[in-house]
């Protein structure tokens, strides 16, 4: 604002700036939804999963493609029939899976998104062959802000919530 920084050093400094008031906005959104989603339970409607989780493949093609990441959603051969749920919430916890999958997937990689009837019931399986979990994180994988920074020389960017948030929204 003071004239300070011109060329080609502003434009650097109003992409960095942008990016990281996107980041903040993200987890204020983020933090707003889980304490929402805690206060008003949403009417609950007939969902179709089938169709929440192509918008989800169709928004991530890009961000696997750059990862080189494989990603590939395998519907059921029969329709399936409707959840009663949420769609925006059912829609950020499936992108949440997606996400994480991608982001913790070698090069080279798969994601599968499985969608299935059992017993009456709709099963959604986020399915990647990353860098697994140790058995001593297990227990605090879906806890707020809590998230792998780094493993081995990968460095993974985040805040946490994803998980957090899916296991709310289930």
């Amino acid at each position: 604002q003071k004239g300070m920084v011109s060329g080609e050093q502003l434009k650097e400094a109003i992409n960095t700036t942008s990016r990281n008031v996107g980041q903040i906005v993200s987890l204020v959104n983020d933090i707003l939804f889980l304490q929402e989603i805690e206060l008003v339970l949403p009417d609950f409607q007939a969902v179709d999963l089938t169709e929440i989780a192509r918008n989800v493949v169709r928004a991530y093609e890009k961000k696997a493609e750059l990862a080189n990441v494989k990603l590939e959603l395998r519907e059921s051969r029969s329709p399936l029939p409707t959840v009663s749920g949420d769609a925006k919430s059912l829609e950020r916890a499936i992108t949440a899976l997606v996400d994480n999958a991608i982001k913790f997937s070698p090069r080279g990689g798969d994601v599968d998104v499985r969608l299935e009837a059992r017993d009456g019931r709709v099963s959604v399986t986020v399915q990647d062959h990353g860098i697994g979990i140790e058995p001593e994180f297990l227990p605090r994988i879906f806890d707020r802000f809590y998230q792998l920074e780094r493993s081995g020389d990968d460095l993974f960017g985040g805040l946490g919530l994803g998980l957090a948030i899916t296991r709310q929204v289930i």
